[in-house]
């Protein structure tokens, strides 16, 4: 896979991957992993897509921006929009995970001409805090709590990093059924410690923006094919929220993966990787 850097228009440095050849596919990463997360996915469309994804300012291998006041949504947007210029990509299949649903919904909003075809992996649209379907009452506490996020991992990620590594989170969330048996774990453990790792401070910005985000308006808009797909044991984006996201999106395809939580494509790569294959073999025909 190359990597390299481009320059956003605001000046901050960010990092793209890219892989494969023929018609291009977008991707737009979560907040909680970056490309490792797609590994299987990736793995089956290189051998006849071009792959490209980039790292959300301050994010992983991406530089942290001047002013945090810029991780939001519209400017995740922007940044995307950078990439398609610096490829010289006019058409693509978009692909988001997570937080990677509402950067790709402000996407279609401001340029539709861009998509030949969506696909939603465990993906959010509306504010973050709505995912969860917190009632109205306690959606405020979201926010506040989000205050100590930095503080909390600022002393946290030393011992989280060791433990991770000695496979220990590892073994409790498999037995608890927290996420599927059929995990990946070299790449959860990945994830898992690229996130321990990243600038926490940026992370609490870019999740107070995504609450501040609502891109559902855009759903009964599209007018791509598009595939929704998803945990049955989803606790981010509760599959009841996955429902009515599907639901308002014209003709889209929903598919639940049974016993996966969050990370779909990790704990059931084969089943998600024939999912989008078969989908992309669709837009062919």
């Amino acid at each position: 896979m190359k990597q390299g850097t481009f320059t956003a228009r605001d000046g901050t440095l960010l990092a793209w991957q890219r892989t494969g050849t023929g018609p291009d596919v977008v991707i737009a990463n979560g907040l909680g992993g970056s490309i490792p997360a797609w590994k299987h996915v990736i793995a089956a469309l290189e051998g006849r897509y071009t792959v490209t994804a980039w790292d959300y300012r301050g994010l992983f291998a991406s530089h942290r921006p001047a002013d945090l006041a810029s991780v939001t949504v519209e400017r995740q947007a922007d940044d995307c929009e950078d990439l398609l210029e610096l490829f010289g990509i006019r058409r693509a299949v978009f692909m988001g995970w997570s937080y990677g649903g509402q950067v790709l919904v402000e996407l279609y909003r401001r340029r539709p001409d861009a998509f030949t075809g969506l696909v939603l992996l465990n993906a959010m649209v509306g504010p973050a805090s709505g995912s969860l379907r917190l009632p109205q009452l306690c959606a405020p506490l979201f926010t506040q709590a989000l205050s100590f996020w930095a503080p909390f991992w600022k002393l946290a990620a030393p011992l989280a990093d060791r433990v991770i590594r000695s496979g220990a989170v590892l073994s409790f969330i498999k037995n608890s059924g927290l996420v599927g048996p059929e995990l990946d774990e070299d790449v959860f453990r990945e994830i898992a410690e690229k996130f321990v790792n990243m600038d926490h401070e940026v992370f609490r910005a870019t999740l107070e923006s995504a609450e501040r985000y609502d891109g559902r308006d855009v759903l009964p808009l599209i007018r791509v094919p598009v595939l929704v797909v998803a945990g049955t044991r989803d606790f981010i984006v509760l599959p009841q929220t996955t429902r009515e996201l599907a639901r308002a999106i014209p003709g889209a395809r929903l598919v639940f993966v049974p016993k996966t939580s969050h990370y779909t494509a990790v704990e059931r790569p084969a089943d998600v990787a024939a999912e989008i294959t078969a989908f992309f073999a669709s837009l062919e025909a």
